[in-house]
């Protein structure tokens, strides 16, 4: 037994080196092994991780751009309402309430027919409805089964029309706000039915007009209108 040891003690002398350089090498696999199964770790993590950011980013609402030619919608809706103005128009034809009608600039046809409301044998198909709405205008809606011509002849009638009362206007020069009936207001332009009941009606509290001004006062008559209106007023 004792010799036995004694060799195999001799044996771990003569071979010292050969048994530390294997005990390095062993640590060193060891170590490499160690780090592969770290590299591994951090690759799968980093791929989820990677995963994730892109799901967020794919998900992720665009930021919608509200400009559109350079302008926000609410910046060109407030340019649109400063812009409108009130204007006149005149409809006849096959409607029930022809009139003139105080309507906006951005209004179409279909706005004021809506308002003065077309008849059963109105021919709608002759009438461009999405036609913008101008001041002074005069809308003819014809029947069914009227020709062109007799459209085109009402057309000239009541341009005529409208060009005598212009000129029946201008000869009795201008209307005193103190005497002038209802009857006679309905027959300036810009001035309809609830207008003309609204200016008797301030006459009528007041006791009379101090001055053309006045108009100003009346629900419905602003700067612009009174502009178009005072002309054809005196007191």
């Amino acid at each position: 037994m004792f010799n036995q040891w004694d060799i195999l003690k001799g044996l771990i002398i003569k071979n010292k080196l050969l048994i530390t350089i294997l005990s390095i090498s062993i640590v060193v696999l060891l170590l490499i092994i160690s780090q592969f199964i770290m590299t591994k770790d951090y690759e799968s993590d980093f791929e989820t991780y990677t995963d994730k950011s892109n799901d967020n980013i794919a998900t992720s609402p665009k930021p919608s751009s509200t400009k559109e030619g350079g302008l926000s919608n609410s910046k060109r809706q407030v340019m649109n309402e400063h812009n409108t103005v009130s204007v006149f128009v005149d409809i006849k034809g096959a409607v029930k309430h022809p009139n003139v009608y105080e309507m906006k600039s951005t209004d179409r046809v279909k706005q004021l027919l809506d308002k003065a409301v077309v008849t059963k044998d109105a021919d709608l198909n002759k009438v461009n409805l999405a036609e913008k709405l101008s001041d002074q205008k005069l809308i003819y809606i014809p029947a069914k089964g009227e020709s062109e011509k007799s459209i085109s002849n009402n057309h000239n009638n009541l341009d005529n029309s409208k060009n005598n009362t212009s000129r029946s206007m201008a000869a009795s020069d201008t209307l005193n706000l103190n005497q002038v009936t209802e009857t006679e207001l309905l027959s300036i332009p810009g001035i309809g039915p609830m207008k003309a009941k609204s200016i008797i009606e301030y006459r009528e509290e007041r006791g009379s007009f101090d001055s053309v001004e006045q108009l100003k006062e009346i629900k419905g008559i602003g700067d612009k209108t009174f502009e178009k209106l005072s002309g054809y007023f005196t007191v």
